[in-house]
């Protein structure tokens, strides 16, 4: 009750809240630190990051950013395979994608799995809120929220692609 009450005020947020603030910041402490949190309940080397050398300026609110960070990162663990590993990309451009292993999801799963309380099986754990909330920032962005399964280049596996906004550095 309490996941779930948290993952609903996560959406109440996501759907009202305040997502940008008011001189950039870099993206990087901030995905770091979720995954470095997130990685201290799983077995070790269980989330392999990615992140550009150089910082990734945002006007994207921290808090923002890591209630999509971890509802991403979280879903890829859950729903992976058990001694499988995420992949977390966030590029230069500020293209962020997480990955599983996992089983591949249909087509027509797949396009509902970003609804409220939409899982991907009656028997997969989770509210079905965290791909919900994602996408309700990712809206409210005006930013496209791209669900692949299988994962490109694999013949299983999921994978999320959001592109953040960015200052980018010519």
């Amino acid at each position: 009750l309490t996941r779930l009450s948290e993952r609903l005020m996560q959406l109440a947020r996501a759907e009202g809240g305040r997502l940008r603030i008011d001189s950039p910041r870099d993206l990087r402490p901030t995905v770091r630190l979720v995954a470095e949190d997130t990685a201290r309940s799983v077995r070790p080397n269980r989330i392999a990051m990615s992140l550009p050398e150089t910082p990734l300026l945002s006007d994207l609110d921290p808090d923002a950013v890591g209630i999509l960070f971890r509802n991403l990162v979280e879903n890829a663990l859950r729903h992976g395979e058990a001694d499988g590993q995420v992949a977390v990309t966030l590029a230069a451009d500020g293209t962020l994608r997480v990955a599983n292993d996992g089983p591949v999801v249909p087509p027509e799963v797949l396009s509902r799995l970003t609804t409220r309380f939409e899982r991907g099986s009656a028997e997969s754990e989770g509210s079905g809120l965290g791909l919900a909330i994602v996408a309700a920032i990712a809206d409210r962005l005006g930013t496209n929220l791209t669900l692949h399964s299988p994962a490109p280049g694999r013949e299983k596996g999921f994978e999320v692609e959001i592109r953040l906004p960015v200052e980018l550095v010519p």
